[in-house]
């Protein structure tokens, strides 16, 4: 009996050799010779017939070994991508998003966080700057924990501001135009002290969370490539 799993690996490994083959993968493949030799057998080839006729279903094992590789690295870098940086990245984003909902709640207008106003709303205001380093602080922390380098530790801590910078840089300006907004369009000062206080402060409260978490730890594991 065929032992499909080890002619498979030695077959890969063979023409790529010191590349790791996932279990995975060589059992899949496996399955699907075993499949075919079975066939093979059943419509009445001998057993070194079959055995002939099921390798020749792949043409080149050069060919296929590479793309395996290509396809495992490809799997690996999107994986580590979401973990060390969209997973705590959209973590960021959520506590502030909640954080700033929960501000509106209790009486501010969603207008008061862009705002230094006099009263209650320059200090929710106040209060909404200040819960972004706890948000910064935990997008580089998930991000290290994960295996992030120090600059994907950056950019998962201070997303939540680069969506505002998207929104302030791309959406408002573009409503603006199109609805004829006089107001936004000819005061161009207030526009960019709306940015000032929506992207730039709360990115630097957010870089203040992330500080203590952007030195390398022996407890992180290494980013793959």
């Amino acid at each position: 009996m065929n032992d499909w799993p080890k002619l498979v690996r030695t077959l890969l490994q063979r023409r790529a050799p010191k590349k790791e083959i996932s279990d995975e993968i060589v059992s899949e493949l496996a399955a699907h010779l075993e499949d075919s030799y079975e066939e093979a057998r059943s419509s009445g080839l001998a057993n070194e017939a079959a055995l002939e006729f099921t390798l020749q279903e792949v043409e080149d094992w050069h060919v296929l070994a590479v793309e395996i590789q290509r396809a495992t690295r490809e799997e690996n870098s999107m994986n580590n991508r979401t973990k060390t940086f969209w997973l705590p990245a959209l973590t960021a984003f959520a506590l502030a998003s909640l954080f700033q909902l929960a501000l509106t709640r209790i009486g501010a207008q969603p207008q008061s966080l862009v705002r230094l106003t006099s009263g209650l709303g320059a200090w929710l205001y106040a209060a909404w700057l200040l819960a972004q380093i706890l948000c910064g602080a935990a997008g580089a922390y998930l991000s290290r924990r994960a295996g992030g380098t120090v600059l994907v530790r950056t950019f998962a801590s201070v997303f939540p501001a680069m969506v505002m910078l998207g929104l302030w840089g791309v959406v408002i300006p573009v409503s603006a135009f199109l609805q004829n907004n006089v107001f936004v369009l000819r005061h161009p000062l207030y526009y960019a002290s709306g940015v000032f206080r929506a992207v730039v402060l709360p990115a630097v409260a957010l870089l203040l969370g992330a500080l203590p978490f952007l030195r390398e730890s022996g407890r992180s594991v290494p980013a793959k490539a």
